[in-house]
């Protein structure tokens, strides 16, 4: 993982981020750094617009209970945490 990503990861643990920009990183896979111990659990927002993801960790709902709302290029149908579907999505091509 790219040091700078592994920074604004790092930040947005310490100092409790409720919204997370991971924008125009090139991902081709989902940064786990995200899931790793209890450190984003508060997390209600992930942006990851214009990236080359193709899939979501199962355990995502678990590590980031909170999630609400998820924005990416890729066309996920739907994507649930928990009991509560995601609200919004932003299914760009």
């Amino acid at each position: 993982m790219a040091s700078e990503l592994c920074k604004t990861i790092s930040v947005a643990r310490l100092e409790k981020h409720k919204n997370l920009f991971l924008n125009y990183r090139n991902l081709h896979h989902f940064p786990l750094e995200l899931l790793k111990d209890e450190g984003l659990q508060y997390l209600e927002r992930l942006y990851m617009k214009r990236n080359s993801l193709t899939s979501l960790p199962e355990n995502l709902a678990q590590k980031l209970p909170n999630l609400v709302e998820l924005k990416t290029t890729v066309s996920f149908v739907a994507y649930c945490c928990s009991t509560q579907c995601l609200q919004t999505f932003d299914l760009l091509s």
